[in-house]
């Protein structure tokens, strides 16, 4: 039986080692300053950036989602239903939305 329990916490030990830097990861984007910012984007693009009606944007490159925001506020409101929201932001803000929604995994 003492064997077993050593086996048990032995293996107990070996997962939570190997989950802990995923938890970290996880933990530090809760923590991220675009992470508020981003969740408007949730109802459409699905939380996370993943699973919604519109394109998934979890684990695009910060530079390809900035610039498509950045052109999404110079087309017409009429020509393109992001408008209003991509030009709600500051440019420091949609850099924070575009540095968090990079740091999520690719689906």
């Amino acid at each position: 039986m003492e064997t077993d329990l050593k086996t048990v916490h032995g293996v107990l030990a070996l997962a939570a080692a190997l989950l802990a830097p995923a938890t970290q990861a996880q933990s530090s984007l809760l923590q991220h300053p675009g992470r508020l910012l981003a969740s408007g984007c949730f109802q459409c693009h699905g939380t996370n950036g993943l699973n919604g009606g519109f394109d998934a944007l979890a684990g695009d490159s910060r530079t390809d989602t900035l610039n498509k925001l950045n052109e999404m506020r110079r087309k017409p409101l009429r020509e393109n239903i992001m408008f209003p929201h991509a030009s709600g932001y500051t440019n420091e803000q949609l850099w924070q939305i575009a540095d968090y929604f990079s740091k999520l995994p690719k689906p």
